[in-house]
């Protein structure tokens, strides 16, 4: 596949923005996920294929736990999306058949569940189809013990759900697209970060690792910054956050670089003043 580079000229004023970071989610479960979050296979239309989830149960008792499908989207502005099964355009929630809704796991012990997927037929499919298969803990107080409660008191029952990615890609098809929009310098930690939003235009899902390459406006290199890597499905975004170090006040000339993998390589010219 021939290289792909796109440079679309963004010039910007960099200016120092703070932002708030949600705090951890403290909940227990009586089931965790003891398999991978994310799980994903190669496939064609017409196929079928199969999986399992396995859930453990780390307690002394007898836990419960039900399993649920729901789409998944997120953007740049921290947005997650879950949805209901089948209504995002590249969902294959209803593709894929749970052997087992409800599941038992006895104390210290682990539990399987089986699915089946099976792709549509035809040649209309492309690129990256995903969902969501949520497993939700069952908590051993139910609704209807709270009916035994004091007057005047209140049960409080604080759930974690798990959310397990279940990604399918038609063979090796579907193109592949990002596009940068929004850069910006925000501060956290007391450390200086170049954002900038990159959104996945195509039909298949990146995985993009992101740098920026500062130049004097003489053309002299002034240092290249990495960021991290971050998953993009189809009709996605995510604001990566690279840091400027200890980059002197002034004007400079930019590359923001996205290595998608393989021939994937795309671009944006930046021009920054710090201040």
């Amino acid at each position: 596949m021939p290289q792909r580079t796109r440079l679309p000229a963004i010039a910007i004023a960099l200016a120092a923005l703070c932002l708030l970071s949600p705090a951890p989610d403290g909940a227990h479960a009586g089931v965790i996920v003891q398999s991978d979050m994310t799980q994903e296979h190669r496939a064609q239309p017409g196929e079928r294929y199969r999986g399992t989830i396995v859930l453990r149960n780390p307690g002394d008792t007898t836990a419960e736990a039900k399993l649920y499908q729901t789409d998944y989207g997120f953007d740049a502005e921290g947005r997650n999306d879950y949805g209901p099964p089948g209504q995002l355009p590249r969902s294959n929630a209803g593709w894929i058949s749970l052997t087992r809704e409800v599941v038992t796991v006895p104390p210290k012990g682990t539990e399987r569940i089986d699915y089946e997927v099976k792709v549509p037929s035809g040649d209309q499919l492309s690129g990256t189809y995903w969902s969501m298969l949520m497993v939700e803990p069952i908590p051993e107080t139910s609704r209807e013990s709270a009916a035994d409660l004091p007057e005047g008191t209140t049960s409080v029952t604080q759930l974690l759900r798990f959310g397990i990615q279940l990604v399918t890609h038609i063979g090796s098809s579907g193109e592949t697209a990002l596009v940068f929009s929004n850069p910006q310098l925000v501060k956290e930690n007391g450390k200086r970060l170049f954002a900038i939003d990159v959104e996945n235009t195509g039909q298949r899902w990146l995985r993009p690792s992101l740098w920026l390459e500062l130049y004097s406006q003489s053309g002299n290199p002034v240092g290249k910054f990495e960021g991290a890597a971050t998953r993009l499905y189809p009709g996605t975004s995510a604001r990566f956050r690279i840091d400027l170090g200890e980059t002197p006040d002034g004007n400079y000339l930019g590359l923001v670089a996205a290595d998608g993998t393989g021939d994937n390589l795309f671009g944006a010219n930046v021009e920054l003043e710090i201040k």
